[in-house]
């Protein structure tokens, strides 16, 4: 029986053998014809590229056979072997799972500080450099967080909840008014004598406006100096008082100071748009100051990322960082009105510019909170304090400490949630500060 198979075998063989001769034979042309282009290009490889790149790997072996020959370099041998670079991979693999494994309890804005590069540029030639982190924490509020989901949850003791969809979320500022004093309605302008004691914020307080507007409608600024019997005029409501120039026509004023030109006639017994004396005084109920020119912005150089800051550390327009550390760990958004800056009940707020303090105390979601107004439209808010350090009507210096970091209102950690509110909208921080 296993004679005949092996016949069978044979067979199958001569058959095989047969059919490739007629294929052969028969359609060896058109094989012959359907093969050309890969053989051309087979060969055209091989005497390009393949015996050129054959006669240099000649050529290095033979040198470094005559450089390091193993019997003269047993180093060399050991570390060229192909066992030990094995070895060495696997040992390389095992590291970097061990890290990434470990990874997952490193806080967001601490990421990278255990490299060597983050060493020798925090420890040894930089070792005074104060650092911004170039990146906001990935946060997820109210669901659960699939990416990073340890880092997101350490990030989160560090921000706060102060969104525009939050009731207590408000460009507005000063005292509530719940808190502020009932004062009479007053139909046109008065003059208030300044007395003993007197401060620009507490007048303001008791006519029930603004510093800006006691300010503008004076020409004076929150480093002004007042002295009793001194005069003030006292609108009767917040705005502007503007005196009228060459030039001037109704529909520019109201343009310029963001006032409807009705509104403005209605206040000021105006009959016809067409007759404005040069010299009078209109009232611009709500009426705000036109913006000041924004300063160019620019893009940093490696070598001033690398700087360490001034002792100053006052930008353009006198502003300056309102607190000891640099780790943002909230940027300003659509939704969040501010920047979120990590602290802890070490470090404190300062006022980022000089001004006059309008607020101090608790305002619902901000917890212990002060707010500064600097005279021309713009209102700092510093929030979350654990102890506040100024009352309404101090005057305050760029960088004079206001009070010390905290948790407090709808906060997750220590940090400082600082606005800059410009004429009743949230502005960017990062346009001001940095």
């Amino acid at each position: 029986m296993n004679f005949s198979v092996k016949q069978f075998f044979v067979r199958v063989l001569l058959s095989l053998l047969r059919g490739l001769i007629l294929v052969k034979r028969h359609g060896g042309a058109f094989f012959s014809h359907l093969a050309a282009p890969v053989k051309g290009f087979g060969l055209f490889f091989v005497r390009v590229i393949g015996v050129p790149m054959v006669r240099v790997s000649l050529v290095l072996r033979r040198s470094f056979q005559r450089l390091l020959f193993p019997a003269k370099h047993q180093f060399v041998y050991l570390v060229s072997n192909r066992f030990t670079i094995h070895v060495m991979m696997v040992l390389i693999v095992a590291t970097v799972a061990f890290v990434n494994v470990s990874a997952r309890d490193v806080r967001a804005e601490d990421f990278g500080q255990q490299s060597l590069l983050y060493r020798l540029v925090s420890t040894d030639v930089f070792s005074q450099l104060e650092v911004v982190e170039a990146g906001s924490a990935v946060l997820t509020l109210g669901g659960n967080a699939s990416y990073l989901a340890d880092a997101v949850v350490d990030a989160q003791r560090h921000v706060d909840l102060d969104y525009l969809e939050e009731v207590y979320v408000t460009p507005e500022t000063g005292q509530p008014e719940t808190h502020k004093p009932i004062v009479p309605s007053r139909e046109g302008i008065e003059t208030y004598v300044i007395q003993e004691g007197d401060t620009l914020g507490a007048i303001a307080e008791k006519f029930g406006l603004s510093l800006s507007t006691i300010l503008w409608s004076n020409n004076l600024n929150f480093t002004s100096t007042i002295q009793p019997g001194d005069e003030l005029s006292i609108l009767p409501v917040d705005g502007v008082l503007y005196t009228v120039r060459n030039g001037d026509t109704l529909s520019s004023i109201a343009r310029n100071f963001s006032v409807d030109t009705k509104t403005i006639m209605a206040h000021n017994g105006i009959e016809s748009a067409d007759r404005l004396a040069i010299g009078a005084k209109l009232l611009l109920p709500g009426g705000e100051p036109p913006a000041p020119i924004a300063t160019a912005r620019r893009s940093a150089s490696i070598s001033e990322l690398f700087r360490a800051p001034s002792s100053s550390g006052v930008v353009a327009g006198g502003w300056t960082w309102p607190t000891d550390w640099r780790v943002i760990t909230q940027y300003f958004g659509w939704r969040h009105t501010g920047l979120d800056i990590d602290g802890d009940y070490s470090t404190h707020s300062y006022a980022s510019r000089a001004g006059t303090v309008i607020y101090s105390g608790w305002r619902s979601g901000y917890g212990l909170c002060v707010e500064v107004d600097h005279g021309d439209g713009y209102v700092t808010r510093y929030a979350h304090h654990s102890q506040n350090y100024v009352d309404v009507g101090d005057v305050v210096s760029a960088g004079q400490a206001l009070a010390q970091t905290g948790s407090t209102g709808r906060s997750t950690g220590t940090h400082l949630h600082f606005e800059i509110i410009y004429n009743g909208r949230f502005q960017n921080p990062l346009d001001y500060i940095r």
